[in-house]
């Protein structure tokens, strides 16, 4: 749950008790929290290993390594939802990196890494192809850089913006040109084992974002999938 606090509370985001607090250009809303299908999703389980591996790791580190990372913190500034400038505390960024790493099969870094360049990423539109079993990215990827391809569940007609529902399926490495992804039959099979075949007429979001060789990534970008 993100909160913005003023003379009471200004802004919200996030979860809290049984609701979801977000915002739009139509203003803020509150919402019932929908409990998901199947909470204990392939991705999700990895999600959590990963989190656990990574919290025992930080245990085993020396006070100079962690130190690394305490003193890393003002580098890796990061902006929130609301536009704020927020910084990770070391232990946080210690996590946020490596379980980047982790998914693109890295091992951790002990010490912490001066910020890198992160891969920039434009997607024009996404297609599930149903016919073919595969699903498509068209936009501008940067060649031989390795992208993270999320998909949500089949969400109602009204949801814009699909995020939230975003989950992991698998990770792809651009060729020479760099021209998109294409023929990715084995990520839809992962969309499939997922969530369920879908069909024409449902609502579906895929997102994307880069990561580099330190951990960083970029902002996700979420189209809503052409189902052919």
């Amino acid at each position: 749950m993100l909160i913005k606090w003023g003379s009471i509370v200004i802004d919200g985001s996030g979860k809290l008790g049984g609701h979801v607090f977000s915002k739009s250009i139509g203003g803020n809303t509150m919402r019932t929290l929908r409990k998901p299908r199947n909470p204990q999703t392939r991705g999700q389980q990895r999600v959590r290993a990963i989190l656990t591996n990574l919290s025992q790791q930080w245990r085993l580190l020396t006070e100079v390594q962690r130190l690394s990372w305490y003193r890393a913190e003002s580098k890796f500034s990061r902006i929130n939802r609301f536009g704020d400038v927020v910084l990770l505390t070391g232990k946080n960024l210690f996590n946020s990196l490596n379980s980047q790493r982790n998914l693109i099969n890295l091992e951790p870094l002990l010490t912490a890494p001066l910020p890198e360049r992160v891969p920039k990423v434009f997607v024009d539109f996404g297609i599930i192809n149903t016919v073919g079993a595969k699903i498509e990215f068209i936009g501008e990827f940067e060649p031989e850089t390795k992208y993270v391809i999320m998909g949500s569940p089949i969400v109602s007609q009204g949801v814009r913006d699909g995020r939230q529902e975003l989950r992991v399926l698998d990770v792809f490495e651009t060729n020479t040109a760099g021209n998109g992804f294409q023929n990715e039959s084995f990520i839809y099979t992962v969309y499939v084992n997922t969530f369920a075949v879908p069909v024409s007429g449902d609502k579906i979001f895929l997102g994307v974002y880069g990561i580099n060789e330190i951990g960083q990534r970029s902002t996700t970008v979420a189209v809503v999938a052409f189902i052919q």
